[in-house]
């Protein structure tokens, strides 16, 4: 029904007591108070925090590392926290790149740039996180077991992991039972990330996960698998925690056992 229709049948306007306040003089002081000189200068600087949010989020998105670099410094110089400029403006710069990436929508490329980016923003926050006792993302251990030699689905994950605010520990790729072990008991991490991309060296991530029962570290390290021949039927069937397709779907993955 349109206003005039309502006047006419109602006779009177379509307005519920006390909605309407008449402009007084008293109204506009009162509003004049409350905008204080402080009030509107926090309020502006706050639009502009949000502004630089949106900006480093589209910097990294774009992998500029040198923007990204400038705007972490500028946040830092205004006195916002490193823990918010991670937290509100990179990683969710890094969410999207996941996603996408796992979408099909960008490539190795594109993720490499924005994993280089975000590298150089958490170069300038690293010691300003410290310095807040701000949490990074947690601990990871990543590497391609014995007798296999492929490693680019691995150094995807391991950019992805460390653009996304994790602290990883790469052991390349070959690597032996004995030294995954010793390396986990050395850094103790959240999560060990297992990479086999030949069907021959699959059995290995059994002899890992054995090797860490054996030591006693399983029950504190969280294990996920990856590579071409992996599945999760696969990890389901060893015991491992969880299995990652690809690099977007590792962090994710990752995120939900730290946090659990």
């Amino acid at each position: 029904m349109y206003i005039g229709e309502r006047i006419e049948k109602d006779g009177s306007l379509p307005l519920k007591a006390g909605t309407f306040q008449p402009v007084t003089q008293a109204n506009l002081e009162a509003a004049a108070q409350a905008a204080t000189p402080q009030s509107v200068s926090e309020t502006v600087a706050a639009l502009e925090v949000g502004k630089v949010f949106e900006q480093i989020t589209a910097d990294v998105l774009e992998g500029d590392e040198e923007e990204v670099v400038v705007n972490a410094r500028k946040l830092l110089a205004q006195g916002v926290k490193a823990g918010d400029i991670l937290n509100k403006g990179m990683l969710p710069a890094m969410d999207v790149i996941g996603t996408r990436f796992s979408d099909g929508t960008v490539f190795i490329p594109e993720v490499l740039l924005s994993a280089r980016a975000m590298n150089e923003g958490l170069k300038v926050l690293d010691p300003y996180l410290t310095g807040d006792n701000e949490k990074r993302g947690g601990t990871v251990l990543m590497g391609t077991v014995l007798g296999d030699l492929h490693d680019i689905g691995k150094n995807m994950v391991v950019s992805m992991l460390k653009g996304t605010g994790y602290d990883v520990v790469d052991l390349g790729a070959n690597v032996s039972t004995d030294d995954f072990v010793q390396k986990c008991l050395e850094h103790r991490p959240d999560v060990l990330g297992l990479s086999a991309l030949l069907t021959t060296t699959m059995p290995q991530i059994i002899e890992v996960l054995a090797a860490l029962e054996k030591a006693g570290l399983r029950q504190d390290i969280k294990v996920i698998v990856g590579g071409a021949p992996v599945n999760q039927k696969y990890a389901d069937d060893i015991g491992a925690d969880g299995y990652a397709q690809d690099a977007g779907e590792a962090v994710t993955l990752t995120r939900r056992l730290v946090e659990a």
